[in-house]
């Protein structure tokens, strides 16, 4: 018992005194005031409630996630007047006892040493000496003991405490009323559900104070540590603009604030001085991205709603028509940042130099009429002088007289223009001689082979056709009917100009039937990638008696891949419209490889026979179902007798032909297959 009672006199109040002196300042002259912040009623109670002596009561800082609670609190006292204690994550009141010890006394580490030899000490002691659970009280009660009232106790983030919230108030409330404590203790209430706050803001919390937002003086602690460099400088011309949306906003949340001015930074960064002088396109654009970066941030935007903003403002009840009218500084649909763009800053984090250059040298702050695209010049009417707009209104024209090659995108910009003046009478057609006028240009430019086929890929088909460039078409409601002709009448042509671009390749094509592998890369769907045909139908222009007679003629180590492909195609065909055609012929390919079978006997049977292309069915393939229509009950709602009508027997399918009448049936595996099969 002498080892223990000399352990607990070694922690004695005076012996850490004389071992710790850093653990125990000097007491705080209430004169001395360093704390910083503006007026507001919040720092102004807590500039009171610091100076009382065992005031009795707690103090409950209270508001919503983000908007600088901490940071308002602690800056309302001096550094060396507080002890900040986060409840993150604690479980229990000894864990949160320590945790205040541990803010009280930093050199604790020796404090554990010592305690833990006075633990180890109590557990080994024998006969009337043996404590048994008495040690973690013992020291527990130590710890409460040596509990200093000279500070203010700051529990923060009480609503992410992991102990009952009973337990968590019941420890807080002994530093108040045992201790004489000055407490403040921050919540986000609104997250924390639970009945006992309720009570506890009546008995233990004396004043309930709700912390606001102070915007400006965050944006100054934020930019702060970019005075001196080129973005303080930058973002110094459009701080205004900035705090202006930010509180149009409406969100509380100020960690919005801080990731705003990082994608601003990042905007910057990546600018070429050229661009970032420019002091009408910087307006537009820090402004949009102000925006959208905190619309997005706060949920309010989703991907879909940063495309086709141009359409999306025409109409009242988008969210880019109700952000407009919100803010009220920008036209949000402008195309001086791109829907793409865009997307990739604000969704994904991605701020490509490249990317933003090109936009921007796009964009109608750096048109040239005289050197950029005319519909480009003749689209920024609204934002042009007279002459420059004359100036790309004929450039536009001479390029429909004289037939000039351009991309299809480009040529339906041009055309969507032209229906436009049509409509506003601005030239002295009206909309349908506009559109045939339109369908007969593209007819001409065909002929010119000035018509690029459509594309190979499986979805173009579900092309939007209502943008290129990242600029929508000009094309408004009424209009949408005429232009819906113009781009059908494109497809066609393209479609036309597609067949003639495969007939010019199935050369081509054929030549790899021999190569077995290549043949079938280049039809169906791989992972190399190298597919030109997969989605498009071109083997049904090849004679089938030509076809089979490659077949044969090719490799045996070919065939496999021969049948694959053929097979393949079948079965994506129930999938693709394109593929559809190729049916018929894949079933006549499939009749004459049958016969060739029956031609043959022994090795040469079997092997023909395991490659005709399994997939491959019959005309009942291509029947399309019906839906059945039952009559469940009356237009009153009242049901009928015989909810199922009579209905005559469905007549069977036809069956599948066999293709041969014997080896030609079975499954055509690969040698290695049917290895695999026997074990």
């Amino acid at each position: 018992m002498s080892k223990i009672t000399s352990i607990l006199k070694r922690i004695s109040h005076q012996s850490r005194k004389a071992v710790f002196p850093a653990d125990f300042r000097p007491p705080i002259a209430a004169a001395v005031r360093k704390a910083d912040g503006p007026p507001s009623a919040l720092r102004a109670y807590l500039d009171y409630y610091r100076k009382l002596e065992a005031p009795g009561f707690a103090v409950l800082v209270t508001g919503v996630w983000g908007i600088g609670k901490t940071h308002q609190v602690i800056h309302s006292l001096d550094g060396d007047e507080f002890f900040h204690i986060s409840l993150f994550g604690l479980r229990t009141a000894e864990e949160l006892r320590s945790a205040v010890f541990a803010q009280m006394f930093p050199a604790r580490h020796r404090i554990k040493a010592l305690a833990g030899e006075a633990t180890q000490s109590l557990h080994a002691a024998s006969g009337p000496f043996a404590l048994g659970g008495f040690a973690p009280s013992l020291l527990s009660a130590f710890l409460d003991r040596e509990v200093t009232a000279e500070r203010v106790l700051i529990f923060d983030d009480l609503e992410r405490s992991r102990m009952p919230l009973k337990v968590l108030l019941g420890v807080i409330n002994n530093y108040v009323e045992h201790f004489g404590c000055r407490v403040i203790v921050i919540v986000h209430d609104k997250k924390l559900v639970d009945p006992y706050l309720t009570d506890a803001k009546e008995k233990l919390f004396g004043q309930t104070l709700e912390a606001l937002p102070q915007i400006d003086r965050a944006f100054a602690a934020f930019v702060a540590k970019y005075q001196h460099l080129p973005f303080g400088d930058f973002l110094a011309k459009w701080k205004q603009d900035v705090l202006d949306i930010f509180h149009k906003s409406n969100q509380p949340s100020l960690r919005l604030l801080r990731y705003l001015i990082e994608d601003l930074r990042r905007f910057h960064q990546v600018l070429d001085e050229r661009f970032s002088k420019h002091e009408h396109a910087m307006a537009e654009a820090v402004k949009m991205i102000s925006v959208f970066s905190i619309e997005v941030r706060a949920g309010a935007m989703i991907a879909n709603d940063l495309t086709d903003r141009e359409r999306q403002a025409a109409d009242a009840d988008s969210k880019i028509a109700q952000a407009n009218a919100r803010y009220g500084t920008i036209r949000l649909e402008s195309n001086t940042l791109q829907d793409t763009l865009l997307t990739d800053m604000c969704l994904r984090g991605i701020f490509d130099a490249n990317d933003i250059c090109r936009n921007l040298e796009a964009s109608v702050h750096f048109l040239a009429p005289g050197e950029d695209p005319p519909w480009r010049v003749v689209i920024n009417f609204d934002k042009l002088d007279d002459e420059k707009v004359a100036i790309g209104l004929s450039r536009m024209n001479a390029q429909i007289a004289a037939r000039e090659e351009i991309a299809p995108g480009e040529m339906l910009h041009i055309l969507a223009l032209r229906l436009m003046m049509a409509e506003h009478g601005i030239s002295d057609q009206s909309p349908n001689e506009a559109v045939q006028e339109a369908m007969a240009y593209i007819d001409a430019m065909d002929e010119l082979g000035r018509i690029p086929p459509r594309p190979l890929s499986y979805d173009w088909r579900h092309e939007r056709y209502d943008a290129w460039g990242g600029i929508g078409y000009w094309v408004s409601e009424p209009m949408k009917p005429h232009f819906k002709q113009i781009v059908d009448h494109l497809k066609v042509v393209q479609e036309a100009a597609l067949e003639r671009r495969l007939q010019e390749a199935l050369p081509g094509l054929l030549d790899t039937v021999g190569q077995g592998e290549k043949f079938f890369e280049k039809l169906v769907t791989t992972y190399t990638g190298n597919n030109p045909y997969a989605y498009v139908a071109i083997l049904d222009t090849v004679d089938p008696q030509s076809f089979v007679k490659l077949w044969l003629a090719a490799p045996k180590s070919a065939w496999y891949w021969i049948g694959s492909a053929i097979s393949e195609r079948y079965k994506a065909s129930f999938q693709s419209e394109a593929l559809r055609r190729e049916r018929p012929w894949a079933r006549q390919v499939v009749a004459l490889l049958e016969v060739e079978v029956e031609k043959r006997d022994g090795f040469a049977r079997l092997r023909l026979s395991r490659t005709i292309p399994r997939s491959v069915g019959g005309p009942e393939d291509d029947l399309e179902d019906k839906p059945i229509i039952v009559t469940v009950g009356t237009v009153s709602g009242e049901p009928v007798e015989d909810p199922s009508p009579p209905t005559e027997p469905e007549p069977a399918k036809p069956a599948r032909a066999k293709r041969t009448k014997g080896a030609a049936l079975l499954k055509p595996e690969r040698p290695e297959e049917k290895q695999s099969d026997k074990t």
